[in-house]
């Protein structure tokens, strides 16, 4: 099975944010990731965080938001959404999931040959859900609800499994994207001893690196200048095609 996965579009209508990113690029960015998921046979397509930004009013926030989930759903591929913290910037999660029609995590998908575990570190230490009165980027936790969540979800699967977050697992990477909580969370994934693979998105610059036999793979945020980046992992054998243009 093939899956299609690309992170961070940020889209919205700003031609500049953050001096580097081209926010308003993105829609072409995924319509040309889209293209390639159906060339390539993709079974199922998966957006690892910050989809959308905030844009200068509601209103338009909606607009990009419906324009660019109406494109993905246009090309008939199932469609997954790892929330970012940028998402919760803009929508709540029942606002998210109902104009999206993705679940919010914690939640599971069952595929022939693995499982893919889904998880939503956009808490505060509070245990608070990032909202739209204010994000800490810098703060996200994952919930002791959901760290017995990926427990349970690990030790019931016959499966070897595919964990997927928006933020950091992977503490090589630079600090603040990171989750507060990882090194408990990391603990749980390697006595699982079911869990192969961790994918990310959040820190723009990509990370692929192996911590205690797991590979900790971090996309390079689509936004970023007016290059593409996304890629097609094969669960056959895990092995991962990047495109970038």
């Amino acid at each position: 099975m093939k899956i299609g996965l690309f992170t961070d579009p940020h889209y919205c209508k700003a031609e500049i944010l953050c001096r580097t990113r081209r926010p308003s690029l993105s829609l072409s960015k995924v319509k040309e990731a889209m293209e390639t998921f159906r060339k390539e046979g993709v079974e199922l397509c998966i957006c690892l965080g910050d989809l959308v930004d905030k844009c200068d009013s509601l209103e338009e926030s909606y607009m990009c938001l419906d324009e660019m989930i109406g494109m993905i759903r246009s090309y008939k591929i199932p469609f997954l959404l790892v929330p970012g913290n940028h998402d919760y910037t803009v929508f709540s999660a029942e606002e998210l999931s109902e104009r999206t029609g993705c679940r919010i995590p914690p939640y599971t998908v069952d595929m022939e040959t693995h499982r893919l575990v889904i998880l939503d570190a956009n808490y505060r230490s509070d245990c608070r859900r990032f909202d739209i009165a204010g994000v800490d980027w810098t703060d996200s936790n994952l919930p002791s609800e959901q760290m017995e969540y990926l427990n349970d979800a690990l030790n019931n699967s016959s499966k070897p499994c595919i964990v997927l977050i928006h933020e950091n697992l992977d503490n090589t990477v630079e600090s603040r994207h990171v989750v507060k909580n990882a090194n408990q969370i990391r603990v749980i994934i390697e006595k699982s001893k079911k869990v192969p693979m961790v994918i990310q998105g959040h820190y723009h610059n990509g990370a692929d690196h192996t911590i205690n036999e797991i590979r900790y793979l971090t996309l390079p945020a689509m936004c970023e200048g007016v290059d593409n980046s996304y890629c097609v992992l094969n669960t056959d054998n895990l092995m991962t095609l990047f495109y970038s243009k």
